[in-house]
């Protein structure tokens, strides 16, 4: 029982990176879990801990790309207007670090962010 309660716990987010392509974003969440969560990862599998990695993201529909002991991928759409494709943003249900890069390489840092940002994108 007790190891139940300590596997329920919330996991740490510790930072995002988001990459803008052209078709799509991907997203990587990166993540500490206590050393029950990782045995629970490990005897049970990551699927134990994506509800709590997915309660971040709020409403959008994405692709879960992958679930690991330290980071889950998702990809994003990108809505593609001709001269130009476009994502919607991204709601968090809570403040992240979060690195953004773009197709040309440009890196920028957003501190405790709340949201993953709209963005147009020029062919």
């Amino acid at each position: 029982m007790m190891l139940l309660a300590t596997m329920l716990a919330l996991l740490t987010i510790t930072s995002m990176n988001v990459h803008y392509g052209y078709t799509n974003v991907t997203v990587t969440i990166n993540y500490e879990l206590n050393d029950v969560q990782k045995l629970g990862v490990f005897l049970f599998g990551a699927d134990q801990i994506k509800d709590d990695v997915l309660k971040l993201i709020n409403g959008t529909s994405f692709e879960i790309e992958r679930v690991d002991i330290d980071q889950t991928v998702l990809k994003f759409n990108m809505t593609d207007r001709g001269d130009y494709v476009y994502f919607e943003g991204v709601k968090l249900n809570e403040d992240v670090d979060m690195t953004i890069t773009f197709p040309n390489n440009v890196t920028i840092f957003l501190n405790d962010t709340n949201e993953i940002p709209a963005v147009y994108i020029f062919k």
